[in-house]
């Protein structure tokens, strides 16, 4: 990683944050030579000009001139090496380390300039692009250089984007048709919104190799879960993931990059054979193709809550149950088909709602039959809710779209598979780089929509019912065993992938 271009050598400490360091916002948090080594075992380099246009202190650099003696020393005049970074400091340290390994060589020492990424020119001009981009979310940039963004790299420069996000953008025009590049960056890239366009770009454009990092120790007191990207621009569009090893698993480019959105997932080697097949399933349809996950009640302003939320009902005609309403209840008055009301109540008055700039969802929007479903937790939990509780947006109301749907047994189907051990995997295998704050899953709109669901089997409502009556009396474990057998029938797990499934950790709900 390098400098950012202008941005901290003025400011004091106290501008940029207490908890972060100087050197993480300015990126001199430099790769180790062994994780630069496995980089390069993903690209198809040499031949050919390369680039690193972030070069920090030259380790990609090193190990691109040791690749050349090793492989090709006699092809070293057709594998132009180059360096950009803005920080004359970083390039200092990098001149350094390359004397003295095209010393070792006996090769020239790649050439270094100082220059910005960002800086239009020179597309198509390399056959490889390497190296660690700087990490640094927009929030944290100076107007002036989030309007250079947006003007240099429209696709990366989305939402509230990420300035690594520009990087990947740039090499894919710097390298061009057949060309590489390979980056270190963190996981979040694979799942997170404002990157989608970028996904969607390199997926429909080649083949991509992701090695999942994110439990190895790669970079010290850095909070960052890396991940190595490796882009062949080859117009043969495929995805594998894998782990250090090299043990992985190829998914679907058509569905990652139609149904889910650009979504790339991260799941290990076993569980990625077991994603492949559930991804290719034809039988399954997206969640949100029959019931709609809706964000709930929020108040937007200090003191709101204690004006709309009672521990009693209050004299208003307007009063509701409210599940989510104590200050301090978190997300337990829903467990695995069991509402725990603690009592609560709102004040359901849209219009002095509007009135106080806080506007309501529509209450019917609450309508039973609904699914409540915890936004966050380490382990799905969801509960029908046959009363129509209004949710605080600790919670996602799920309801049917169609009356059909609803005739049929899917409220309740889609209960059943949320509570499942099945679920979980299958979940966590294409959304687990969105936790956070301690390993929770966050099951939101955005992820539960394209979740391809198996459809109800024959009896699904009459089976939801008899599981939530022992969730009632407390007699968990045999029903949850029954309803994973069910489960796992209607989502094709074969014998092999239910030993899979036995054997991985699951959290309890």
């Amino acid at each position: 990683m390098t400098d950012v271009p202008g941005l901290l050598r003025e400011r004091r400490p106290s501008q940029v944050g207490l908890a972060t360091s100087i050197p993480k916002l300015n990126g001199r948090i430099y790769t180790p030579p062994a994780v630069a080594s496995r980089l390069f075992d993903l690209l198809p380099w040499p031949p050919g000009p390369l680039l690193d246009p972030a070069c920090g202190d030259g380790v990609f650099l090193a190990e691109a001139l040791r690749r050349i003696a090793r492989l090709a020393p006699g092809r070293a005049a057709d594998c132009p090496i180059t360096g950009w970074d803005v920080d004359e400091e970083a390039l200092a340290l990098a001149r350094a380390r390359l004397a003295v390994v095209a010393a070792e060589t006996g090769l020239p020492a790649p050439v270094l300039y100082q220059r910005d990424a960002l800086d239009p020119g020179e597309e198509g001009r390399f056959a490889c692009v390497v190296g660690n981009p700087p990490y640094l979310e927009a929030k944290r940039m100076p107007a002036s250089l989030q309007a250079r963004i947006r003007a240099a790299c429209p696709v990366a420069a989305r939402g509230a984007f990420d300035l690594y996000g520009a990087f990947v953008e740039r090499a894919h025009a710097l390298v061009g048709p057949g060309g590489a590049f390979g980056f270190v960056l963190p996981d979040r890239f694979l799942v997170t919104a404002y990157a989608e366009g970028l996904r969607r770009l390199l997926l429909e454009d080649g083949s991509i190799r992701v090695v999942d990092l994110t439990r190895e120790a790669v970079f010290e007191d850095a909070a960052v879960y890396p991940v190595l990207l490796a882009v062949v621009r080859s117009g043969a569009p495929r995805y594998r993931v894998e782990d250090p090893s090299g043990a992985g698993a190829d998914l679907p480019v058509d569905v990652l990059s139609g149904p889910l959105d650009g979504l790339m997932p991260l799941p290990d080697p076993s569980v990625g054979r077991l994603l492949a097949r559930v991804l290719a399933d034809r039988r399954l349809v997206p969640l949100g193709s029959v019931v709609r996950p809706r964000w709930c009640v929020s108040f937007h302003r200090a003191g709101l809550r204690d004006r709309y939320t009672f521990d009693h009902r209050p004299n208003t005609p307007f009063a509701r149950p409210f599940l989510g309403g104590g200050r301090f209840a978190g997300n337990r008055e829903v467990e695995p088909f069991r509402i725990a009301w603690a009592g609560g109540w709102i004040d359901y008055d849209e219009a002095r709602a509007r009135a106080d700039r806080n506007p309501l969802p529509a209450a019917e929007q609450f309508q039973p039959p609904q699914v409540v479903i915890c936004q966050n937790a380490r382990r799905s939990r969801a509960a029908l809710d046959a009363q129509g509780f209004v949710l605080k947006d600790t919670f996602l109301s799920l309801r049917c779209l169609r009356r059909v749907d609803a005739a049929l047994g899917w409220p309740e189907w889609v209960t059943i598979l949320l509570n499942s051990a099945c679920c979980h995997v299958i979940y966590e295998a294409l959304y687990g780089g969105t936790r956070k704050a301690g390993g929770f899953l966050h099951f939101l709109p955005r992820y539960l929509d394209p979740f391809p669901v198996p459809p109800p089997p024959p009896g699904a409502r009459a089976f939801h019912d008899r599981l939530a009556a022992a969730a009632r009396q407390g007699a968990t474990t045999l029903a949850a065993l029954e309803a994973e057998t069910v489960v796992r029938t209607a989502w094709g797990v074969t014998p092999d992938e239910s030993v899979l499934l036995d054997a991985r950790p699951v959290p309890e709900p």
